[in-house]
């Protein structure tokens, strides 16, 4: 979409060839009972196995990665009903397992789900629900009202995110000496945000770097506005302090004002 003269296609490269954190399977799970009586509260569960090589723990294999076991209903209680409990079960997965989840491809390139991507999303679900059943000894299964499943292609196709990445280029030398992060482009006035904007992914590193982006922005436009907030950033200054500046409107909290 943009010009050399904008991106070199050295850059380009490299942005491309950027190494990225794994995408994820995912199956949430709605029970007739709440988690606590299963024995999974709000902490999250850790599940290993031993003996294998390092690189099998997050390398997206259901018999053997590693499982995060997450009971968001024992948190917060709007999200099932009275009695009633929500079980989260995700390990890493990558979008070329099994010949990308069984799809196939339509002429412009975009995935085609079949009923191959179904079997083998119910079969990946049903090994990563024994696992836990097993290694918790728990009945889970027989509590399950239903499930829902999100795979790498799904991931993909909500976010758009290249293979369906979690989290976007991770920390590492290589991705440090590609210079994959930043934040100011070759485009006037144009200035990246989000979590493609740095190292390291997920909601604290997109906060991150759109703070990064408002400060930038203010620099330029709004000199006395970026002193304010770069102080209060650095710890030079209270929320308090920030909010009693003139250059602080009061807001809401309502999105619809």
């Amino acid at each position: 979409m943009l010009s050399q003269e904008v991106i070199s296609p050295k850059f380009k490269s490299k942005l491309g060839n950027a190494v990225l954190y794994s995408s994820a399977f995912t199956v949430n799970i709605a029970l007739n009972c709440t988690a606590e009586s299963l024995g999974i509260n709000g902490e999250l569960i850790s599940i290993t196995k031993d003996g294998i090589d390092r690189n099998d723990h997050d390398g997206g294999d259901p018999l053997i990665s590693d499982i995060s076991v997450l009971a968001p209903s024992a948190r917060d209680k709007s999200l099932a009903p009275t009695g009633k409990g929500l079980v989260t079960l995700y390990i890493p997965a990558y979008i070329e397992y099994r010949n990308y989840w069984g799809t196939d491809k339509d002429e412009d390139g975009k995935f085609v789900r079949s009923e191959k991507y179904n079997q083998i999303k119910t079969e990946v679900a049903e090994t990563l629900i024994q696992r836990v059943e097993k290694e918790l000894s728990v009945n889970l299964k027989e509590h399950i009202l239903f499930y829902d499943v999100s795979t790498p292609i799904t991931y993909y196709r909500y976010t758009g995110n290249k293979n369906g990445t979690m989290m976007g280029a991770r920390h590492g030398k290589e991705n440090m000496q590609a210079k994959i992060a930043h934040h100011q482009t070759k485009v006037k006035n144009l200035i990246i945000g989000g979590h493609w904007a740095d190292l390291g992914g997920g909601v604290p590193i997109a906060v991150k770097a759109a703070a990064n982006a408002v400060l930038l922005t203010l620099k330029k436009e709004y000199k006395s506005s970026f002193k304010l907030l770069a102080n209060y950033m650095d710890g030079k200054l209270s929320v308090e302090q920030l909010n009693s500046s003139d250059l602080v409107k009061p807001y809401n909290n309502s999105w619809t004002n």
